[in-house]
């Protein structure tokens, strides 16, 4: 019940006061404690586009305050942020509510072998880390998109990885290993974008042959609105070099791919 109908039925206040009670605003229910602080780790994937400003932007029209901070050096790998001692130094702060891990875009779809060696374990590693000095953090894992025709040049130790769809199924494969074993949350962003890409191929999501453009961007942008805040992006405001159509369709498209199956293995 409304708190207030619940102070007047028990109280019996007089008419008058009722009237004025029932006037007042409700305080809105994104209040102070909705403000959240987010860590970005990850490369250019990260950074093209300024995916984290683009989040916050998006989560001001919902009465959200989400501050940030990132930390993503041109092609770096998880490996190097788990020694880096800038990155270190931020973890440190402990302040994060949320924590983002992002491997560089080919790792995640080579030989399991070398994913072990090279990518699995500095995963865990970094939450680790992350929760010594963050212990409520979530760690949020960015399912990463694959390049737009494969990655040829692995294919002959990974046939599968020569074409588009080949690797996005082993980056999004090893995305959901890590968040398994290191009990995170996934943003399922190459998941969502290969449903687009199959559903619509005339949607234009790539700047080059592995960087998102705008529309890319704003897709990532409603994948990670909806896992950091749990709330749909359908309605969300859109940049002015997406039409509305295709604006709605990326968001009910994000929608129905996050809310048919869960993303999250923190339990």
């Amino acid at each position: 019940m409304n708190i207030r109908k619940y102070c007047l039925l028990k109280y019996k206040l007089p008419i008058w006061i009722a009237l004025i009670l029932l006037c007042l605003p409700l305080k809105n229910s994104f209040s102070e404690s909705s403000k959240i602080h987010v860590l970005f780790i990850g490369n250019s994937l990260t950074y093209v586009n300024d995916l984290p400003g683009r989040i916050s932007q998006l989560a001001k029209t919902r009465n959200i305050v989400m501050e940030y901070e990132m930390y993503a050096p041109g092609g770096y790998r998880l490996y190097q942020h788990a020694s880096d001692p800038v990155l270190s130094e931020k973890i440190k702060k402990g302040i994060w509510d949320f924590v983002v891990l992002q491997e560089q875009s080919q790792w995640p779809a080579l030989e399991d072998k070398r994913l072990e060696a090279e990518v699995y374990v500095y995963a865990q590693s970094l939450c680790e880390t992350i929760r010594e000095s963050n212990p409520k953090a979530h760690v949020v894992f960015y399912m990463t998109m694959a390049k737009k025709d494969g990655d040829p040049d692995n294919a002959r130790y990974i046939p599968e990885v020569a074409t588009y769809e080949g690797m996005q199924d082993r980056i999004n494969n090893s995305y959901i290993h890590m968040a398994e074993q290191n009990h995170g949350i996934i943003a399922p962003v190459g998941f969502v974008w290969q449903n687009v890409r199959k559903d619509q191929p005339s949607i234009v999501l790539y700047a080059d042959d592995k960087h998102p453009n705008i529309t890319g961007s704003y897709l990532a942008a409603c994948v990670f609105f909806e896992v950091l805040f749990k709330d749909s992006p359908v309605g969300l405001p859109h940049p002015q070099e997406i039409d509305d159509n295709t604006a709605s369709y990326l968001q009910k498209m994000t929608e129905q791919a996050i809310q048919k199956q869960s993303w999250d293995w923190e339990q």
